[in-house]
């Protein structure tokens, strides 16, 4: 299993000399598997991992492109990048789209919502891949292969969801855009029993999230600090933390990971590029 990051940021790109250590672009993560390509969220830094794809040229071995595609939720900057990503432009790439309703509204309807004229030339229906749309029923297992999907309910306004892949006795977990409650506590424990790798939300500091640094606070705004991370991770017995969705510059970012480090060692933050081979 292999997994690369492609969009770390969260709520908006932040391209720019104080960004490039960790790349600019919003959530959008790869997870490659049993031949199988598994992508989770179309921020902006979809657009890339688009081109990319269609350079490699893959086939699977039932002679389909055929790509997973997984919404935490449609804020933009989960759903932004979705209008240039390229497979959608070639015929014979085949989309298979997950997400839960969101505020009772269901993935298609947001990924075209968002294409329609004014807002952009191209309408989601002249996309000639070939798109099926799924709505997932939160804690309902999906089999894709041999490849095992876990979902689970998070903390946000209008909702998210978290996933956990589990391929070849190997697991990855992607939670994000969820704010840490003791209600959810628990539950998001169990769900993370043991989990080889989990990427988290630390898009605030403990201080911005409580007000302590003079802001005001951030509570009720659906997002977590890099403390929570660390204490469902070690709840959980989790083998490594990887922090994502970041709110801060590159400078800041540093001192976040060494922080993390010291309490839940062997934490990284995550940056556009970074692959992790979970052999």
């Amino acid at each position: 299993m292999k997994v690369k990051f492609w969009g770390v940021r969260g709520s908006i790109p932040v391209p720019g000399p104080k960004t490039s250590k960790y790349g600019g672009n919003t959530s959008c993560v790869e997870l490659n598997c049993d031949e199988k390509t598994i992508i989770f969220d179309c921020g902006s830094g979809v657009r890339a991992l688009g081109l990319d794809i269609v350079e490699r040229d893959f086939v699977e071995e039932n002679g389909k492109k055929e790509l997973y595609v997984f919404f935490s939720h449609v804020h933009w900057d989960h759903i932004q990048g979705f209008p240039f990503f390229r497979p959608t432009f070639e015929p014979e790439y085949e989309l298979n789209i997950y997400s839960s309703l969101h505020s009772g509204v269901d993935i298609e309807s947001a990924l075209r919502g968002q294409m329609e004229k004014p807002y952009f030339p191209i309408r989601l229906k002249d996309m000639p891949a070939k798109m099926n749309f799924n709505e997932i029923k939160i804690g309902e297992d999906i089999q894709i292969g041999r490849i095992e999907v876990k979902s689970v309910s998070l903390n946000h306004p209008s909702g998210s969801v978290g996933y956990k892949i589990i391929c070849n006795n190997k697991s990855v977990a992607y939670i994000t855009d969820h704010e840490h409650n003791e209600r959810s506590k628990q539950r998001l424990v169990d769900f993370l029993k043991e989990t080889n790798k989990v990427i988290f939300d630390a898009h605030y500091t403990p201080e911005e999230y409580s007000g302590a640094d003079g802001s005001g606070g951030r509570k009720g705004w659906g997002h977590g600090t890099w403390k929570d991370a660390v204490e469902l991770c070690r709840a959980a017995n989790v083998d490594q933390l990887i922090l994502t969705h970041h709110g801060h510059e590159d400078t800041e970012i540093d001192k976040i990971e060494l922080l993390t480090q010291k309490e839940f060692p062997g934490s990284i933050a995550a940056y556009e590029g970074l692959e992790i081979d979970l052999c």
